[in-house]
């Protein structure tokens, strides 16, 4: 986990987003943070691009709503295009005692 100073994706989630004045890079620290967690377990993975689209999301929507959920439901196209992509299993691996 990388902490405000050192996340490599700060600078470029803070370019694609509209930046408020007096917000903390702290808390989009924590938006980056749970979106590696959101995408990692959506995906077995944690694309830059995705991590990015999810934190804008966060972002955008800081109050979970509908809005935020159906945000997130937008993605999940991309999401399973990067898991078939990628070719992770999310099911493990198959049973072969039958």
């Amino acid at each position: 986990m990388a902490d405000a100073k050192t996340d490599p994706l700060l600078e470029d989630f803070k370019s694609h987003i509209q930046h408020e004045d007096g917000m903390d890079d702290r808390m989009y620290s924590k938006y980056l943070e749970f979106a590696r967690q959101y995408v990692q377990g959506a995906t077995g993975g944690q694309k830059a691009q995705l991590v990015l689209m999810v934190a804008a999301l966060l972002n955008d929507f800081r109050v979970g709503d509908a809005d935020l959920e159906a945000g997130l439901d937008s993605l999940t196209p991309f999401f399973v295009a990067e898991v078939y992509n990628e070719g992770v299993d999310l099911d493990g691996p198959a049973d072969q005692s039958t």
